[in-house]
């Protein structure tokens, strides 16, 4: 929370900014058919991703590590695109929807006992979910816009603004990133320890098959 909160002062416009601390501050689903669902702290806050040609398997995801990178290239490449193409994106769209496009994820994964993530059923996605409580908070529109399309041109919402474009990129790139190092860490730590007798035993397979 308390790097999340610091994200926010990235936003100029002060009723933007003020708007998104109070959602952080107040994470939750204000329909009343949703408030069976338990919501997982953000700083325990995660959810599992695959891509499929990996064959690594599904990965878990930090989602407050995730938006701290995310919302950070964001302003970098604002930045960039500004000096080499006079291009003047909104940056405060930027930042304020990178901070807010995962956080409902909070809903949709919790903790188990063993510190495990596990689906907590609810039958809407993380972006529905926030689309459904930006719009209900009156957030602006081209914020929203950017939060229901990070999914990108495969979505239901795709994007229709350059921030959105920008961020449906970034997001996938930061979460490529994330993947394949995250993944990669997972396979360097699968070590097999054999004792002497299972190599004998090893050996005695091999020999019978040959």
């Amino acid at each position: 929370m308390k790097d999340l909160l610091e994200l926010t002062k990235k936003i100029e416009d002060k009723t933007l900014r003020e708007k998104v601390v109070e959602f952080l501050k107040d994470l939750r689903l204000s329909s009343k058919h949703f408030k069976k669902y338990p919501k997982e702290k953000l700083d325990n806050a995660g959810s599992l991703f695959v891509i499929s040609t990996s064959g690594l398997g599904p990965i878990e995801r930090d989602i407050v590590n995730h938006t701290v990178a995310l919302t950070d290239l964001c302003i970098s490449v604002s930045e960039n695109f500004e000096k080499n193409y006079g291009l003047k994106l909104k940056k405060d769209f930027l930042v304020a929807a990178s901070i807010l496009h995962d956080l409902m994820k909070s809903f949709e994964y919790k903790r188990d006992k063993k510190g495990e993530l596990e689906p907590t059923g609810i039958m809407l996605d993380h972006t529905m979910l926030a689309v459904a409580e930006l719009y209900k908070r009156d957030f602006p529109e081209e914020v929203i816009h950017i939060v229901a399309s990070h999914f990108g041109e495969g979505g239901p919402t795709p994007p229709r603004t350059f921030e959105a474009v920008v961020f449906h990129h970034l997001d996938s790139l930061v979460s490529m990133i994330e993947y394949y190092h995250h993944g990669k860490k997972k396979m360097d730590e699968q070590i097999i320890f054999l004792t002497e007798e299972d190599l004998k035993k090893l050996g005695e397979k091999t020999e019978q098959l040959e």
